[in-house]
């Protein structure tokens, strides 16, 4: 990859904001002298076991054993990456190495967790003596590589810097005989086999290595960093890089230190000089990731180059049978990546991967992929499991040669990749640490009480969802054996269509509930092997699916009767004859076709060829939503010019299509001037004509060459369209084209349905029905799936949902385009034309923007002006990412909680104290009260109460009932919502002075707002009421409601600038029509 000089520009913009200027940090350079005087200045005390009694009690040593005379230190010294000035904000840290002396040391307290105790005491002292000092902001305990067994101390100095200081205990080599700490040694004495045998400790001796060897690796980083300063703009990028990517930060995660020593080995000898002192910080940085990724040197270990005096060799093979990641330290001696585990290393292998795919961008590198792109955990992971502990299910004693927590979380680790097997590409254990506001008298038990949070990578949908694990044959008596130990009563002896008998786990469920098979299992295995009940046990896969589901049943799981029905309208339509031209081919326009809609029609008794006239029994919906159907014709030279004359002509099609098809099948159909409304299998399809010269927003001129060659359909630029159609939902052809495209995704990409279903309510939960179209939103999140670097593809719902929130967020909407390339049909040609046009717009936050403020380009419309022209403005567009940020920040936060009872619900509850207005609607009038999520809760006076109506919208009426079905299917209301006709009508008599928003899904509340006459952000102290007739408002709403709306509320500020007359209860009206 040749380094282009926009990403050598955008990397250098970003090196400037993260390095620390070192010529400026007087202020800490003074805090750090003095604590380093005052630690060095201590005197000598007796100090007592007491300071960390539960800490030293957990650790199982014996008070006996760790008291001593406390010493001052031989010596504070700086290290870390302050010494070697790869700093990297906003984490300011100074660590100071405090070398505790020999002499607090016995000769054996190496040995059953007595050296960390001591070490911890040791801090205990100097927090004691600091904080009766008082001249600290504050000062609290952490840990040392996220190690629970190894305290620091994190002091906040009182002076104007972001910095903090760590003290870190360390040793030198010569405080114990080094040579105690061979891997095959027995360091812990209970550590011990089932027969009684002393078992090696080398994760347990690796740790007191790494203090003692602490000082010499910070001093080897130095002396090479210091040789070749560009290293450390590389280490600052890979730190970079390993925040946005969430792997530093956790005991198995590889963090700064260990990305330093790497990018150092690599420019040395034994790393085969692979990084020079003339390439740039960038080219560093992908070399360490290539080493990472292509290379795999962490996965086949690494030999660092030896420090000047050290002789021997490593035994590599020995470490690679105990540790699961090697790198040798240059003293040969340690492994530095002793706590990493391979789930880690997959983890950190695919992001390197994936972040080298986007760096092959030619225009910038993919720079805001790889450093600008936050890829937390709860976005990261398809699944997630969160394991509350029981108390007691850790080993006893807790410290051996790791915590017992440790091995507990690689004991789930462990089944869990076996339960799911070729379910999962990856499954990663967030091993865990000391809580927050932690001290050492609060001992180590509390690392136990901390739930446990996995997160699970789907290899595919199709696989990962599958209703059997196959094991093995009925013959192989040894392996089945341990399928049916592991899997319990579970595993069942089956048949299959080609012969074969083997073990098998079958997981029964619903069609439309696959995605909770892993949960299923997850469960099972948990409660068999961990000895956990379920309540402790929470999977993060359906907790969403209330928002789609009505009456807690997916309603797509009618689509086969859909497709059916559809195959069968159109084979009929086809065979037609005696029609003045050949229908061509029939397209379907609906999301429902495509799977992206929320909610789908079910088989309704009155759409089929009713002949009954026998009066009806049980209750029948009266709403019915219609499938949209276009066909084309075939050509003819007689088509009209005018478009009036083209809209009669095709009435007159419409009426000859009906006639037609109630004369051949009695299917009953009903006409109207746009479309004609077929009633046949259970389903309404509104049929319409789409016309080669029917108006539209697509440009005429490359429309047929673009067909033609498979390439882009661009808009004009810079020109408007003189036969634009009066709406978008009118064009359809452009509807058309949107719907092909779309077409294929969810045959593609599973996950993509579920994910647009609940994008689109939560869209729809928080009152954007009119601010943003549903096109749009498809657009969002087909964007997510064929362009999802630096993730892999969402693989679930939930993940889907909080990604396509953090677009919404994150994307600068203002600075930069959204290109959705679905088929890569987007040529570079094409991308220049888009940053054209979008580089021509006026584009300043503090205004009104020129052009759409969402500005997503695609094949047929590269200059936006089609579903995102005018809708959402820059007002709206700012709502929309405001609320997009609070609803990520509270999804990921619940998929990362650490609480049982997680309210999922508040991620569609809207707040409506920002309203001036809220209408209250009566349930019973919507046309599908059942798809209501919960009735609005707020706290706000009613100005107006209306009587409840006593006639139900949604339900044909008993009168007409009694009648029979022919009767009834008259009063059938076919796509018809009072609540679209409502805010229709408020926007017309209220105008400008007014917004409305609404969820045209289904809910109980609409929103009004006030507008300024300014048009600009009103302040806190402004009258909200000036020039709006706050009377002739409620009396709209009132009026414009008449049997639709249940009460009209009013918000303080309003209620307090105006006298509001009191509406008496209005007559109810009904808002029936028929079809």
């Amino acid at each position: 990859m040749g380094e282009t000089s926009l990403a050598a520009a955008k990397v250098d913009e970003l090196l400037r904001e993260v390095r620390v200027d070192y010529t400026r940090t007087k202020l800490v350079e003074a805090a750090v002298s003095d604590l380093q005087q005052f630690l060095l200045g201590l005197s000598d005390v007796e100090i007592s076991p007491s300071l960390a009694g539960n800490f030293v009690y957990d650790l199982g040593v014996s008070e006996e054993k760790c008291g001593f005379r406390f010493q001052k230190p031989d010596a504070v010294e700086v290290t870390g990456s302050f010494l070697t000035q790869s700093v990297t904000k906003p984490v300011q840290n100074v660590d100071l190495a405090v070398r505790i002396p020999k002499a607090c040391f016995h000769e054996k307290d190496f040995l059953n967790y007595r050296y960390h105790a001591k070490r911890t005491i040791y801090l205990c002292a100097i927090e004691r003596v600091l904080s009766r000092r008082g001249r600290y902001q504050k000062i609290e305990w952490a840990s040392f590589t996220e190690d629970a067994t190894k305290p620091i101390l994190v002091v906040y100095p009182d002076v104007a810097t972001k910095f903090v200081l760590r003290l870190i205990p360390a040793i030198s080599t010569e405080h114990f005989d080094i040579t105690k700490f061979g891997l095959e040694r027995n360091n812990v004495r209970e550590a011990k086999s089932k027969e009684g045998l002393a078992l090696p400790t080398p994760y347990y001796s690796s740790s007191i290595m790494e203090d003692m060897l602490f000082l010499e690796h910070s001093s080897w980083l130095n002396s090479h960093l210091s040789k070749c300063p560009a290293m450390r703009d590389a280490i600052s990028l890979a730190k970079v890089w390993l925040r946005q990517r969430s792997v530093d930060g956790y005991h198995n995660g590889i963090n700064g230190f260990l990305m330093s020593m790497l990018i150092v080995h690599l420019s040395t000898s034994a790393g085969k000089f692979r990084i020079s002192e003339h390439m740039s910080a960038l080219q560093m940085f992908r070399i360490t990731l290539d080493s990472i990724g292509t290379m795999d040197v962490l996965g086949r270990g690494i030999v660092m180059q030896k420090s000047e005096g050290k002789s021997g060799s490593p035994d590599v093979k020995q470490m690679k049978s105990i540790f699961e990641v090697v790198m040798v330290d240059p003293s040969g001696r340690l492994n530095l990546t002793y706590r990493l585990t391979k789930s880690v290393l997959a983890e950190l292998k695919d992001d390197a991967l994936r972040t080298l795919d986007a760096m092959k961008i030619p225009r910038d590198a993919g720079f805001d992929t790889v450093f600008m792109t936050r890829m937390g955990f709860a976005a990261k992971y398809d699944c997630h499991v969160r394991v509350e502990v029981p108390s007691g299910a850790s080993a006893s004693p807790l410290c051996l040669d790791q915590g017992s927590w440790r091995l507990y979380e690689r004991k789930v680790e462990t089944i869990l990749c076996r339960a799911l097997g070729e379910r999962a590409d990856l499954v990663r254990v967030l091993q865990r640490n000391l809580p927050a506001g932690w001290r050492p008298s609060e001992g180590l038990k509390g690392v136990e009480k901390v739930p446990l949070l996995v997160g699970i990578q789907f290899t595919t949908i199709d696989i990962a969802f599958r209703l059997a694990d196959i094991g093995p044959g009925a013959d192989d008596k040894e392996e089945a054996r341990k399928f049916r130990a592991f899997w319990g009563e579970k595993s069942e002896l089956r048949r299959f269509k080609d012969g074969k008998i083997t073990e098998t786990a079958v997981w029964e469920c619903d069609p439309t509930q696959r995605h909770l098979i892993v949960e299923q299992i997850v469960h099972h295995v948990c409660r068999r092997h961990l000895a956990v009940q379920s309540s402790d046990i929470t999977v993060i896969a359906g907790q969403l699916d209330f928002g789609i589901t009505v009456r807690g049943k997916d309603q797509a799981a009618v689509m086969p009767k859909i497709l059916e029905a559809f195959e069968n309208l159109s084979r009929r339509l086809r065979t037609m004859e005696d029609l003045p031209l050949r229908i061509l081919s029939v397209q379907p326009l609906s999301a429902e076709f495509r799977y992206a809609a929320v909610y789908y029609p079910q088989p309704h008794p009155l759409a089929t060829e009713v002949t009954d006239s026998s009066p009806l029994t049980k209750a029948i919906a009266a709403g019915l939503d219609p499938l949209e159907v276009v066909i084309q014709l075939e050509g003819s030279g007689r088509w009209p010019d005018a478009p009036v004359a083209i809209q009669k002509t095709k009435l007159a099609f419409c009426l000859n299509i009906a006639n037609r098809m109630q004369e051949m099948w009695g299917i009953y159909c009903i006409a109207s001037e746009d479309a004609v409304d077929i009633l046949m299998d259970g389903f309404a399809f509104r049929l319409s004509i789409l016309y080669e010269k029917d108006r539209t927003f697509i440009n005429r001129e490359k429309l047929a060459s673009a067909l033609s060659s498979g390439g882009a359909l661009p808009m004009k630029v810079g020109t408007a369209v003189s036969d634009a159609p009066a709406s978008l939902k009118e064009d359809r052809l452009l509807r058309s084209m949107h719907a092909s495209i779309l077409h294929g995704l969810h045959g593609q990409y599973p996950a993509f349905s579920p994910t647009v279903r609940l994008a689109k309510r939560w869209v729809a939960s928080h009152l954007f029905s009119g601010v943003i179209v549903e096109e749009a939103v498809e657009l969002l999140v087909a964007y997510l799936f064929v362009n999802p670097a630096p993730f892999r593809r969402p693989s679930s719902r939930v993940t889907g949902l909080l990604r396509f929130l953090n677009l919404l967020e994150r994307h600068d909407w203002l600075l930069a385009p959204l290109i959705v390339d679905i088929n890569g049909n987007i040529a570079s040609a094409d991308e220049e034309v888009i940053m054209s046009q979008f580089s021509k717009l006026n584009r300043d936050s503090s205004n009104d923007c020129e052009g759409p403020s969402m500005y997503i380009a695609t094949a047929y419309d590269l200059c936006s002006q089609t579903w995102t022209k005018d809708c959402p403005n820059s007002k709206g567009l700012k709502r929309l990412v405001a609320y997009a940020k609070s609803s990520s920040a509270l999804l990921a936060s619940k998929i990362m909680s650490q609480e049982c009872n997680v309210k999922w619900q508040t991620l569609f509850r809207t707040p409506l104290a920002c309203y001036d207005a809220v209408v209250r609607l009566q349930e019973q009038s919507l046309a599908h009260p059942s798809r209501l999520l919960f009735p609005a809760d707020f706290d706000m006076p009613a100005v107006v109460t209306k009587k409840q109506s006593n006639d139900i919208l949604a339900m044909i009426s008993p009168t007409v009932m009694k009648a029979g079905a022919l009767a009834a299917r008259n009063y059938l209301l076919i796509g018809f919502d009072p609540v679209e006709y409502y805010v229709k009508d408020l926007r017309e008599r209220l105008g400008e002075s007014c917004l409305v928003f609404y969820d045209h899904l289904g809910s109980d509340v609409i929103g009004v707002m006030w507008t300024t006459s300014s048009g600009s952000k009103r302040s806190r102290d402004e009258k909200i009421t000036e020039k709006i007739d706050v009377n002739a408002v409620v009396r709209h709403l009132s009026e414009a409601g008449a049997g639709l709306v249940a009460s009209i509320h009013l918000s303080d500020k309003v209620r307090q600038s105006v006298s509001v007359n009191a509406q008496p209860a209005l007559p109810v009206r009904s808002r029936r029509r028929k079809s």
